[in-house]
């Protein structure tokens, strides 16, 4: 297996799980209560007990977020599969540039408001995205010899 290959793949796999993580997000805390997500997402903000109308605040922003990661994953998913595999440039820009900016945004409003879980979850996934466009790179830009 090539490095293009592989690399590919990884991108692949991992809007996958983007998908199956904003599906999870979008529909299971609807009807299930996840103790672990709920703690996570008001430790940091109630610490004396949590108000009444929290929980289905909780559900309604964590379903909207889930609708959103499962279509940014499935957007994404269709960059790779199709024109990044014919290594154009805006491909790749398409993919990087969302992703960086989403990662440097989220994860610094999630570090101020105590989140830390987040800030984690998202460097994970920022950089099982990032390794494989950083990787491919080549295969898109020429790269600029300097004669001397």
């Amino acid at each position: 297996m090539n490095a293009e290959k592989f690399w590919l793949g990884w991108l692949k796999i991992t809007m996958i799980i983007v998908i199956i993580g904003g599906a999870f997000l979008a529909v299971i805390p609807q009807f299930f209560n996840i103790p672990f997500l709920d703690a996570q997402l008001h430790n940091g903000f109630f610490f004396g007990g949590i108000p009444e109308g929290v929980p289905a605040f909780t559900r309604w922003i964590t379903g909207v977020t889930g609708a959103v990661m499962l279509s940014w994953g499935f957007s994404m998913l269709y960059v790779v599969n199709h024109p990044f595999r014919q290594h154009e440039k805006w491909a790749w820009r398409s993919v990087f540039y969302p992703v960086l900016t989403w990662y440097i945004i989220d994860s610094v409003v999630s570090a101020h408001f105590g989140v830390g879980f987040n800030v984690v979850v998202n460097s994970i996934l920022f950089l099982q995205i990032m390794a494989p466009l950083l990787f491919l790179r080549n295969y898109f830009f020429e790269q600029v010899r300097v004669v001397s």
